[in-house]
């Protein structure tokens, strides 16, 4: 009977933990989220019939971008793209595809400064560092974009443009584990590549 109690108390302390960050996440940020609302519906963006509402995308991607991990980092990288095209399949495409490129252009940019830093027992200068991280990259290109797959989506909304065409934003998200996973192993190639 002790044991349920104990076990009871700490469910409800957790509950009680996880309710009251909610709230100051709503209260932090509920009125930045109604404003950006405003924002998109005046601007005329929707979302696909059956998908969360605006609002609902904003709070989820929102606590994506502050979610931490028990160490207290960032457990998300958020890549951010907009695309116009004929239709909405289309656009949608470009913009998962110009997502994923901002992706690969923060590891890029994480891999030059790793070599600025000395990952090889040499520091480099940023031109040179620069240069190599390009070149690793660019030989790695098809494997990161698969590596990347298929990144969580945490926003996804298109309007309808004067001429036609339909615009698309997207939001999309990968755990940082995975953007280190795949910096540790341009890393490693950086050294095959260089010996």
């Amino acid at each position: 009977m002790k044991t349920v109690k104990v076990v009871m108390t700490m469910v409800l302390a957790f509950a009680m933990t996880m309710t009251v960050s909610a709230q100051a996440f709503d209260k932090a940020h509920m009125k930045e989220i109604k404003k950006e609302v405003k924002k998109y519906e005046k601007e005329g963006w929707k979302v696909v019939p059956g998908s969360l509402s605006l609002r609902d995308m904003l709070i989820r991607s929102k606590k994506a971008e502050l979610e931490e991990d028990v160490e207290g980092n960032l457990k998300w990288t958020v890549g951010v793209a907009s695309s116009v095209g004929g239709v909405y399949d289309a656009a949608r495409m470009q913009a998962m595809t110009l997502a994923k490129a901002e992706l690969a252009a923060l590891l890029s940019t994480n891999l030059t400064q790793k070599f600025e830093v000395g990952v090889n027992n040499e520091s480099l200068p940023h031109a040179e560092a620069e240069s190599k991280a390009k070149a690793i990259m660019a030989a790695k290109a098809l494997s990161i974009d698969q590596k990347l797959g298929n990144p969580r989506v945490l926003f996804d909304a298109y309007r309808t443009l004067p001429n036609g065409n339909v615009e698309v934003t997207l939001r999309v998200a990968v755990a940082q584990k995975k953007m280190d996973d795949i910096l540790g192993e341009l890393i490693t190639a950086s050294n095959d590549i260089t010996n």
